[in-house]
């Protein structure tokens, strides 16, 4: 290898032009230096930089508008229609879904999915109305409790519209959900009911076993005669079902 030599007679500012220089003044000296050398792919890559800041910062300024005008229009909806409670039904799933298909918000999804559910199932659209709930339960960030809710219902349709796999599936994730919210102990041991019963229904007996046994498992504080009668159900499909009818 060619070792470097110094010319003859050659001084240390020679050597190294920031030799005059430290600590961060000379770093910075350095940095400017190779930016001038590379001018070109240093200019194109602030370039790509701003134009990307611009395009998020315009594509969230943009939901947001979406968001503000869509949530409007929901107002001036429900305004007319509270004026006209003789509305038809299907009338109004139009007006809901027009909304929804203009403004473009994933946050006004959300807050559609509620009221579009409900006017799909009363107008017996049960699988339109679990597609509903079901997308709420993902996206929302709130408790466990409240994805859980949204789980619990679609279960409930997909059962009215007799997909029963799907609600199986719909009524065992809402009680993943609450398995470690003690304070929900009640909403939990219906959960737990409602997704062992379907997998009686599904031909799967002994899973559904092994949750009928959990909902007796509870123990749910003050409860109304609602909560006290799952218990009751679960007993009578857990001797039913041990007697091998």
């Amino acid at each position: 290898m060619k070792r470097f030599e110094p010319k003859p007679g050659a001084s240390i500012k020679d050597l190294d032009p920031y030799a005059d220089l430290s600590g961060a003044e000379k770093a910075f000296a350095i940095l400017f230096s190779k930016i001038g050398e590379h001018k070109k792919e240093v200019l194109i890559g602030f370039g790509v930089l701003f134009v990307t800041v611009v395009s998020v910062v315009g594509w969230n300024e943009y939901r947001a508008e979406q968001f503000r005008k869509g949530t409007i229009a929901i107002e001036r909806l429900e305004k007319e229609l509270a004026q006209n409670p003789l509305a038809e039904l299907t009338d109004k799933i139009k007006k809901y879904e027009a909304i929804a298909s203009t403004y473009s918000s994933p946050s006004l999804d959300l807050r559609l999915s509620k009221t579009l559910g409900d006017l799909y199932a009363r107008n017996g659209e049960f699988a339109k109305a679990a597609d509903k709930l079901e997308y709420a339960g993902k996206k929302i960030d709130d408790l466990p409790e409240a994805k859980a809710y949204y789980f619990y219902l679609a279960g409930n349709y997909r059962e009215s519209g007799n997909q029963f796999a799907e609600a199986e599936t719909d009524y065992s994730t809402a009680s993943s959900l609450l398995s470690n919210r003690r304070n929900v102990s009640g909403f939990y041991a219906w959960s737990l009911y409602q997704a062992g019963r379907l997998k009686l229904k599904n031909g799967k007996k002994a899973e559904a076993l092994e949750l009928l046994k959990k909902v007796l498992e509870q123990e749910i504080s003050s409860p109304s005669e609602e909560f006290k009668s799952v218990k009751e159900l679960a007993t009578y499909l857990l001797l039913k079902n041990s007697q091998g009818n």
